[in-house]
């Protein structure tokens, strides 16, 4: 969402929702967001407000979550991995390991309608048990999940950095 007098789309809150779903937005992001967003906008909505003041996270989705899906319906498209980006932002950021990632990543895919089927990353992570979580099987896996999740994750920082960015 660029710096401008505009509120944001329901798209934009329904890719936020998918970061904090992945545990790559928290409070800590949201809020410093929401008061620049309510700062900047002569009415700001609702959720907006209702962010700005919420820490507790199933609380603030589900603020997220009313504005989304209120009326008038949208259909938004198919987030294509956006969420398993949000998930690699988390390993750069080393919150993740190497196998908690695959393992997690392997539930998204398998609960979505993305790119990528389950096995994708569950056979990677099966390989790198039976390699005793060698360093040199994730930088392997590492750059081969990197090299496909590029668009997913290029996706992912978008929403990233525009929250997080400071004033």
């Amino acid at each position: 969402m660029p710096v401008t007098d505009t509120a944001p789309s329901k798209r934009f809150a329904q890719r936020l929702m998918l970061a904090m779903e992945a545990d790559c937005i928290t409070y800590r992001d949201y809020i410093p967001w929401a008061d620049r967003v309510i700062e900047r906008l002569e009415r700001p909505q609702v959720w907006v407000c209702e962010l700005a003041t919420t820490k507790y996270k199933p609380d603030a989705l589900r603020a997220v979550s009313a504005f989304v899906r209120s009326d008038p319906p949208e259909d938004f498209p198919d987030d294509h991995g956006e969420s398993i980006g949000y998930l690699w932002i988390r390993y750069e950021r080393r919150e993740l390991s190497w196998a908690t990632f695959l393992k997690e990543a392997g539930m998204r895919s398998d609960a979505s309608s993305g790119p990528w089927e389950c096995e994708y990353f569950y056979s990677m992570l099966n390989e790198f048990e039976e390699q005793a979580f060698s360093p040199g099987a994730e930088g392997r896996q590492c750059a081969v999940v990197r090299a496909a999740l590029e668009k997913a994750i290029e996706r992912a920082r978008e929403v990233y950095v525009e929250i997080r960015k400071k004033g």
